[in-house]
């Protein structure tokens, strides 16, 4: 062991080691705005993470297998029948965090300008700084595969066997199950590499990174709606219908699935032939991705040497240009209209929150399209009901928690004192900023588009009722996420609170399982009699009284505008 780590020291130490070792960092640092790189996570770190879930959720399935708990439960399984579910899960959950990691970093995967400005001018061959590039990341993909699925290829196995008792029936296990997820994990690392290289391969420059952002959001929103989503539960067991056969095949994970079944000899013929397919496609899908990194990395890499020339040039941008007696009505001040002009700008140019927003209302959007087609058949009816009412609902809760999501994602803090020199005195309204940006995000679809959707499906007097409620209780739901909002968005030097994070999202989920249902029910319950909406009235009115209330309590410094956001300390010192 002693002479594999110093066989590795000297590689390391070689200019091919060190210069691989700089393209591994490369993809762990952070880059901010201004272009200078900071170590983000380290290694050690990302690697921790990467394979808490798979150990807890190799933990949590003792239960299951446990010969004691069955023994109390009177229920005595097969556990090599019953693993197949299990090791679906983990088969999605490697997909999953390996596609995730891929996409967070797509536009480190090819050497960037920085890359090309400190190496270019070394006498380096352009092959070895291609292949230097690649050995880090083919080093990367199976270093990922085996920290993602290290610890439950061992625990998993071992719960599952604790009936049998015997090593080979392990290893058996533990070959299957490791193969199948790890192969999963390479298929998900080579699939968001091919898509990189293609992209940048055949996108004009233009359009490449628009293009790119949009195939990274749409690779978030698959992935994670692919790990949330519930509506294979029937096929885990591996009992594939053969009707379902034609379209399930086309699902990856149902290949490893198979893989992992026909390596136990449970496998029944339609996933046998799966397994087989994804052991093809892994190794196709590895060859597009070599083919079109190799085609693309000489391309891109020369096209930088183009770049530089345009740093600091002048650049035509379209701009929407707001007429003045509009703009006059919607801010207050010239204060007012460029930090939404500013906020603006961030939404549609900044690449991290492009990123974060476009992957929630991506989400939200799946949820949405689930939503509608549960209402396609009760939108039949004469009136109205809950799940058609709920549609519009759950499309404004996404738009605004999304962006009060974002809100407290600073751009680039260095710039933040253009804010605080030009404050006008008094102190403009802190929340006023982020009121008119969600107000715009969502009345203007709610009076062109809503209204005349529902007037023409149920006629003028239910539109005018459901319009008003949904912008009601949207405007209340933007004075709720406001509430302690008291900043410029995205000017904030936030440090993330824990547990105000963990809330909000528990409050999100909530949001969409109970509320939402639950007052799209109650709205269907008012259209039946039309004064029954002055109930609604009344609860809007008492809730805004006591959200004005609230704010009337609050003390000076709670309301006052703030560049830097901490949490509340834990305890105060009185300094006497």
């Amino acid at each position: 062991m002693t002479y594999l780590f110093k066989l590795a020291d000297r590689a390391a130490s070689t200019p091919f080691g060190t210069l691989t070792g700089h393209f591994v960092r490369g993809l762990f640092a952070s880059e901010n705005q201004q272009g200078e790189s900071t170590l983000g996570l380290g290694l050690g770190m990302v690697l921790a993470v990467l394979a808490s879930p798979g150990a807890f959720a190799s933990i949590f399935l003792l239960e299951k297998y446990s010969t004691l708990m069955q023994f109390l439960r009177g229920h005595f399984i097969d556990p090599i029948s019953a693993s197949p579910s299990d090791e679906y899960f983990f088969i999605v959950l490697s997909m999953t965090i390996t596609g995730l990691v891929m996409a967070m970093r797509w536009n480190r995967l090819i050497p960037d300008r920085r890359d090309f400005s400190n190496l270019a001018v070394l006498p380096i061959p352009i092959r070895n700084i291609f292949l230097a590039n690649f050995t880090a990341l083919l080093g990367l993909a199976f270093l990922f595969g085996l920290d993602v699925n290290g610890v439950s290829a061992v625990l998993f196995p071992l719960f599952v066997t604790l009936s049998i008792g015997t090593t080979g029936a392990f290893f058996r296990v533990a070959v299957s199950h490791f193969t199948s997820v790890f192969a999963a994990s390479l298929f998900s690392f080579f699939g968001v590499f091919a898509l990189a290289g293609l992209t940048m391969l055949l996108a004009p420059r233009r359009l490449l990174k628009p293009v790119s952002i949009a195939l990274r959001v749409l690779l978030v929103v698959v992935l994670l709606t692919e790990f949330f989503s519930n509506l294979f539960l029937a096929f885990f067991a591996g009992r594939v219908p053969v009707r379902a056969a034609s379209y399930v095949g086309l699902l990856p994970s149902f290949w490893f699935l198979g893989l992992y079944e026909r390596m136990l000899g449970i496998a029944k013929p339609e996933l046998a032939a799966m397994g087989l397919h994804g052991l093809y496609a892994l190794a196709c899908l590895a060859g597009v991705a070599i083919a079109a990194y190799s085609l693309c990395y000489r391309r891109h890499f020369l096209r930088l040497s183009e770049s530089l020339d345009l740093i600091g040039a002048e650049r035509w941008t379209r701009r929407v240009q707001v007429p003045e007696f509009l703009a006059r009505i919607l801010f207050r001040s010239a204060f007012e209209r460029a930090c939404s002009s500013f906020a603006c700008k961030v939404l549609t140019r900044s690449e991290p929150h492009l990123m974060f927003l476009g992957a929630y209302l991506g989400i939200g959007l799946v949820l949405v399209a689930q939503a509608a087609m549960d209402a396609s058949a009760a939108a039949q009816s004469a009136r109205p009901e809950a799940p058609w009412l709920a549609v519009p609902l759950m499309i404004a809760f996404f738009l605004l928690s999304g962006l009060r999501f974002v809100f407290d994602m600073p751009a680039t803090l260095d710039a933040n004192w253009a804010f605080r020199v030009s404050i006008e005195d008094p102190y403009p309204e802190p929340r006023a900023v982020g009121r008119r940006i969600m107000r715009i995000s969502v009345l203007p679809w709610q009076f062109a588009v809503l209204a005349p959707l529902t007037a023409q499906q149920f006629g003028w007097r239910i539109a005018v009722l459901h319009t008003g409620t949904v912008i009601a209780l949207s405007l209340l739901l933007i004075d709720i996420l406001l509430r302690r909002f008291r900043k410029i968005p995205f000017t904030c030097n936030a440090q993330r609170d824990i547990k105000q994070l963990l809330g909000r999202i528990l409050g999100s989920v909530l949001s969409v399982l109970v509320a939402v249902p639950l007052l799209a029910s109650i709205e269907g319950w008012m259209l039946t009699e039309p004064l029954r909406f002055s109930l609604l009235g009344l609860l809007l009115a008492c809730s805004w009284w006591v959200l004005g209330k609230q704010r009337k309590e609050m003390l000076p410094f709670e309301r006052a505008l703030t560049f830097e956001d901490r949490p509340e300390p834990q305890f105060e010192l009185l300094k006497l």
